[in-house]
């Protein structure tokens, strides 16, 4: 199968989709670089990719996590790819464990890592159904300049600079709809050094016209019950789970609406960028929306809220669960209302001095 270039994400999708109908082995397809046309499957055009189509079912998570490897220099990312597509027919939960999806998801982190300047440590690969390969001069090029990035951000180089260049591309993201109606991305903000990093759900409408992440009344209350905690609002990094307000008009008013999976596991590409360059030593979830960003599945807050989490990737540092300080906003009640706000400070309080002994 021919792709255009080593990182031909919609080639590879397009390709990909028409081998897997045709039920091609992955050991009898080999993906080489080149003028595309040459195949011997006309690959349709990308967007006949079906997600949950009738031949069969591919996670959002998937595609998501395909977009990713591909930007990988490992030479076999594609045969891998392609290898976990062709599980989906028997195994719809081939995401959930196993070497191939644990190979696949270090690949994710090590692309997100080279794309903020990190050291990249790539395991030999020991799936002995991949063919070997050498890398293409391409390859062997755009690796080069990965290593000087490297080597100009690590301890004693710019990490601000690494961290602008995300929010440049953050700025410019596409990768679901949301963006055709927000007025801009919001990214977060925050000494890059924090030991805490806070995750919200979305920006509100105030947060959308200011660019900025917790100004509107429920950021306001936020920085009440930081302050009724001990903690320092500026000495922490604050974001949220997906960067644009996603909002439903009422005449003038522009109503919020809660992001749905498919836009929680776009905006996932930022939130890990982000918390690969902080390294934060606790990451806190404030809400469903954060903690399904965060650990990448649904999770119930009564049950995870005031007690410490390893996160998924097992990455170090720790993962907390609370409300959402719009949750507050919420309550009717100004008896349970008080009640609630106490916990939420309580729960700050934990996660502050939680910080401190990780330091």
């Amino acid at each position: 199968m021919t792709l255009a270039d080593p990182h031909d994400f919609e080639g590879w999708r397009a390709a990909a989709r028409s081998l897997v109908l045709e039920r091609v082995p992955p050991a009898e397809v080999e993906w080489v670089f080149g003028e595309v046309g040459t195949d011997l499957f006309a690959a349709p055009p990308p967007s006949q990719m079906v997600v949950n189509g009738a031949a069969f079912s591919v996670p959002r998570s998937f595609l998501t996590l395909a977009e990713t490897v591909v930007r990988h220099d490992d030479p076999e990312r594609f045969a891998l790819l392609y290898l976990m597509l062709v599980r989906f027919r028997t195994r719809p939960d081939a995401l959930d464990g196993g070497p191939l999806a644990e190979r696949l998801e270090r690949m994710a982190r090590e692309v997100r890592r080279q794309a903020i300047g990190r050291k990249r440590t790539a395991p030999a690969l020991t799936d002995a159904e991949m063919p070997k390969t050498k890398l293409s001069e391409a390859e062997q090029a755009g690796l080069a300049a990965a290593d000087a990035v490297e080597r100009r951000l690590q301890p004693g180089g710019n990490r601000l600079a690494a961290w602008e260049s995300v929010l440049a591309d953050a700025k410019r993201c596409t990768r679901c709809h949301l963006y055709k109606h927000a007025t801009q991305t919001v990214f977060g903000e925050g000494p890059l050094d924090a030991r805490i990093m806070f995750v919200g759900e979305q920006p509100g409408d105030q947060e959308d016209l200011a660019g900025r992440p917790f100004v509107g009344p429920a950021g306001q209350l936020f920085d009440r019950a930081l302050e009724d905690a001990g903690v320092d609002r500026a000495q922490t990094y604050v974001t949220n789970a997906v960067k644009h307000f996603k909002f439903e008009p009422r005449g003038k008013r522009r109503i919020h609406s809660k992001p749905q999976g498919p836009e929680i596991e776009a905006c996932r590409w930022w939130i890990e960028q982000e918390r690969e360059l902080i390294r934060p030593a606790v990451v806190v979830a404030l809400g469903a929306t954060a903690a399904r960003s965060i650990f990448g599945k649904v999770v119930t807050i009564t049950r995870m809220r005031g007690q410490a989490h390893e996160l998924p990737d097992g990455e170090g540092g720790e993962a907390w669960v609370t409300v959402h300080p719009s949750f507050l906003l919420r309550v009717p009640e100004e008896a349970r209302k008080r009640e609630e706000y106490g916990k939420f400070v309580d729960d700050v309080r934990r996660i502050g001095e939680r910080a401190k002994a990780l330091a």
